[in-house]
């Protein structure tokens, strides 16, 4: 999700005067602020790499709370001279490294960042507010965190509530009351931290309270409130931060701009700041490469013949070798003009925009939609880190992958390799510069892909690569475009159904406390169960007693049962109920999740806004949450679902000979697993048999032992191995994979899936018993689980390119298509065919499909 961050200048610069000690430039000007200020937005920018960013400044002059209080910070001390000699210089850099910024005459940098906040919700876009002032808790709500850099903590609502004591929607009447000393607010005299606290547990507002005022307890705390009424209404005017002052609120207007990189150099040098200018431009006083030396490395790299036939088209330079560009803006005409038919095209972007590169030239796109239209008419060959996003970017509806150098970190090892500086870092064996220039990130770019080229080859991964991640990465962008539609109105009243589910069981689980408390805080949670009521206390972690699921479910006391359907109601209802409509597009009524391609150790897809692999099925409630899923009007949706496709897979590559005639026979796999295990004819197996049988199933695929088939079934140790003994002697292959598979993983430190995608496991590595064991049980699984993920991308692929049929989501083993009720009907024969042919193992492959009106009709 895109992010703003609103950097309160003021706070920040000070607290780097007073956090770093005394440094002077050559000319002896004091720069630790400007030092301290510099390395904390270089950090943020390096780390966060946000597209949007503001420098809020307050102003010389009063601002409009002066007229409502005339001794609104009349106590405050004049500004250390050595700090105001530093201001202008901070102004000048948010200049020189395309940094927005903004002051407005009468207003706050508070007001500036509040209005800002609301503009960039009302975009759909993060907030991030970088400051150390405690006010700004009352702006924080989902979207928006306060994030104080120097302590390195962000805080959102539920942080605001752990660090202060109460909710956001309080803190300016939690401010009123406790007033605020530097900026001399009254507040209510004589009621402190814990009072204010205390008074807003009883009554939610400061209304509230003077409405209720009898009801306070305390006859001093009452007199004091009324005697300080009038302070107190004031004082909650002044705190409260104004987020509709007249700015510019088009959000476009704060996006990052290009980097004045000679202008910076000159700004660092002045002050000495050498490291800095190492970091952020390359060695101090260094030149790139000559446009002819450039030429020589070139036409060396060119004439030596390279290892791998098929390599990436685009020439790469030696190892290292650094090459001038010529870096230009170039209009759409221009732009036009300089393509050819399927020519290769390099894209990448940061913080400054978008920019496309050639063997001689790299050019800043003005008009990213232009771009996407322009290469899509010139089926340009795109090569690019995360080509999906950049896609996005630039609006290309129908584009070609060629080469996308994250798929290729992923294929090599399975994980995150989302960032591509940290990519770059890992295989290059150096740090990317800071804040890199395009010339820089360009060659960063070039160099990388070379490397991970030659890694692919050497380790067979290119059939991966090639034939599954990247013919993938358009049909999931084609998924995204699509989106989903929700209907809204069934979430609204689920919400309020919900919100009086959970009220009840709020009042419930107080009563069985004899207090009032925030349910949702582990910490206050921990003290009612095993501080008040007694209970046994599981493991303690730093920040409290442990009250995790597990511990709740071993609590025999009905406060326990009580907060786990507190807890599962409030998430359903928080992470999808009322997070789904607010993810609405209001230009087609869809939810457009995001897949992740590159993030799973397995090598499955996952999602995000929203997660689609949690949606919950089991319960009632959760049903209701698929039954939101809705087709367009005169549409339907279908699912199509791989039917137990791991142990399809299992008894493939095991090749044993039950496992594989049971499914050859279409027969009820835990039913039949459950007559080999109980050694009964397999009309005799009842429920129970059954249930033992799945647990057992699917548990040996992911490396279970006799402690957690236990565990599942609810039965003794010893139940449980004498179980799993009984499956792995009419199992015998199983048992042979399991060990082979264990064995290999500890030689090779890797296992690889039917098509040759490999996960590589350290923790076999491990000297803690513990982690090895786990290695081991992701070893069993990883080929299978791998499998399946191939299998299924695979199949995408192949339905994507020959059956005309709208593909919207994919969530574990499901595809989810939406069309023409009679398309349908007409198609979907074809695709369950392709989906149940896409490879050929020793059992058949199957497939479950269901049409309807809704997800949950369809599932």
């Amino acid at each position: 999700m895109k992010k703003i961050y609103l950097i309160d200048v003021s706070s920040m610069f000070f607290r780097a005067f007073f956090a770093i000690r005394q440094l002077t430039s050559p000319k002896g000007m004091p720069v630790n602020a400007i030092y301290g200020f510099l390395s904390m937005v270089t950090k943020l920018m390096k780390e966060e790499k946000p597209e949007y960013m503001v420098f809020c400044y307050d102003r010389k002059e009063p601002s409009f709370r002066h007229d409502m209080y005339v001794e609104y910070k009349a106590h405050r001390s004049d500004m250390p001279e050595d700090l105001a000699v530093q201001i202008p210089y901070i102004k000048q850099l948010a200049d020189i490294l395309g940094i927005p910024a903004v002051e407005i005459p009468g207003y706050e940098a508070d007001d500036i960042i509040g209005t800002l906040t609301k503009v960039g919700k009302k975009s759909g876009i993060e907030v991030v507010i970088v400051s150390g002032d405690k006010d700004f808790g009352q702006l924080i709500e989902d979207g928006v965190i306060l994030y104080d850099t120097m302590k390195d903590h962000r805080y959102d609502s539920a942080g605001v509530f752990e660090k202060w004591g109460v909710r956001p929607d309080q803190f300016i009447d939690y401010l009123a009351i406790v007033g605020d000393t530097s900026d001399n607010i009254p507040g209510v005299k004589g009621i402190g931290e814990k009072g204010a606290i205390k008074l807003l547990e009883q009554f939610k507002h400061l209304e509230d309270i003077y409405e209720n005022i009898d009801k306070v307890e305390g006859k001093s705390i009452k007199q004091k409130l009324i005697d300080a009424k009038e302070m107190a209404f004031l004082s909650k005017k002044l705190v409260t931060i104004a987020t509709e002052i007249p700015m510019d609120h088009n959000i476009e207007s704060y996006r990052l701009r290009p980097r004045k990189d000679e202008e910076l150099r000159t700004y660092l040098r002045e002050f000495n700041f050498k490291t800095f200018e190492k970091n952020l431009l390359g060695e101090a006083g260094s030149a790139p490469m000559t446009s002819a030396e450039a030429g020589k490395a070139y036409y060396a790299e060119a004439a030596t013949p390279s290892a791998a036939p098929d390599a990436l088209a685009t020439p790469m330079l030696a190892e290292h070798q650094t090459k001038a560009f010529n870096e230009k803006t170039l209009s759409t005409k221009e732009l036009a003009g300089m393509f050819a038919a399927n020519q290769p095209l390099w894209g990448f972007s940061d913080t400054r925009g978008i920019f496309i590169g050639t063997d001689a030239d790299i050019i800043s796109v003005s008009d990213a939609e232009f771009l996407g239209k322009l290469t899509d008419t010139f089926k340009v060959n795109w090569k690019g880190y995360d080509l999906k996003d950049l896609w996005h970017k630039i609006g290309a509806k129908n584009p070609i992958a060629d080469w996308d150098t994250m798929l290729a970190a992923y294929v090599l090892k399975a994980s995150d390799t989302s960032d591509f500086s940290k990519v770059y870092e890992k295989h290059m064996g150096e740090p990317l510069p800071e804040m890199a220039s395009p010339s820089q990130t360009y060659n960063a770019h070039l160099h990388l892909a070379k490397t991970l080229d030659k890694k692919l080859h050497e380790i067979h991964g290119e059939k991966v690569f090639r034939d599954l991640e990247l013919p993938l990465v358009k049909v999931l962008l084609n998924m995204e475009n699509l989106g989903v539609r929700i209907d809204t109105d069934l979430l609204h009243k689920l919400s309020d159904e919900l919100e009086k589910e959970i009220e009840v069981l709020e009042k419930q689980i107080h009563e069985q406390a004899g207090e009032n408390f925030n349910v949702g805080s582990p910490k206050q949670l921990g003290v009612i169960l095993f501080e008040k009521l007694g209970l046994p206390a599981g493991k303690k972690t730093k920040t409290g007693y442990s009250t995790g699921e597990d511990v709740l479910e071993a609590l025999e006391h009905p406060i326990a049962k009580l907060v786990l359907q507190w807890r599962e109601l409030s998430k359903l209802k928080s992470t999808y109920v009322d997070a789904l409509p607010a993810m609405v597009h209001a230009k087609d009524g869809r939810v457009h999740t995001s897949f992740n391609q590159a993030l799973t150790t397995t090598g499955r897809l996952s999602s995000n806004s929203p997660n689609l692999q949690n949606i919950p099925i089991r319960t009632a409630r959760g049903q209701l949450v698929r039954k939101a899923f809705i087709a367009n009007p005169r549409m339907k949706l279908l699912s199509v679902d791989y039917s137990q496709i791991e142990l399809r897979i299992l008894a493939h590559i095991s090749e044993d000979p039950n496992l594989c005639k049971a499914f050859a026979e279409d027969l009820d796999i835990h039913a039949a697993t459950a007559a080999e295990i109980f050694n009964i004819p397999l009309k005799d197996v009842n429920a129970e048999h059954r249930r033992t049988a799945k647990a057992v199933n699917f548990g040996i695929a992911y490396g279970q032992g006799a402690f957690g088939l236990a565990e599942t079934l609810g039965i003794s140790r010893t139940e449980g191995k004498d179980i799993i003994d009984r499956y792995f002697t009419r199992f015998k292959n199983v048992r042979e994979y399991i060990d082979n598979t264990i064995k290999l993983a500890h030689e090779k430190g890797y296992v690889e899936t039917l098509f040759g995608r490999r996960r590589y496991i350290d923790e076999l590595q491990s000297g803690n018993a513990m982690l090895k064991k786990f290695g081991e049980r992701a070893a069993i699984n990883a080929p299978i689980q791998g499998t399946a993920s191939d299998l299924v991308k695979k199949a995408m692929i192949e339905v994507n390119k020959t059956v005309p049929v709208r593909m919207l989501l994919q969530v574990h083993d499901e595809l989810i298509f939406e069309d023409f009720t009679e398309n349908l009907e007409k198609l979907t024969p074809q695709l369950v065919s392709i989906m149940e042919n896409v490879a050929q193992l020793r059992v058949p492959l199957k497939v479950n499909y269901s049409i309807g009106d809704n997800w949950d009709e369809a599932h």
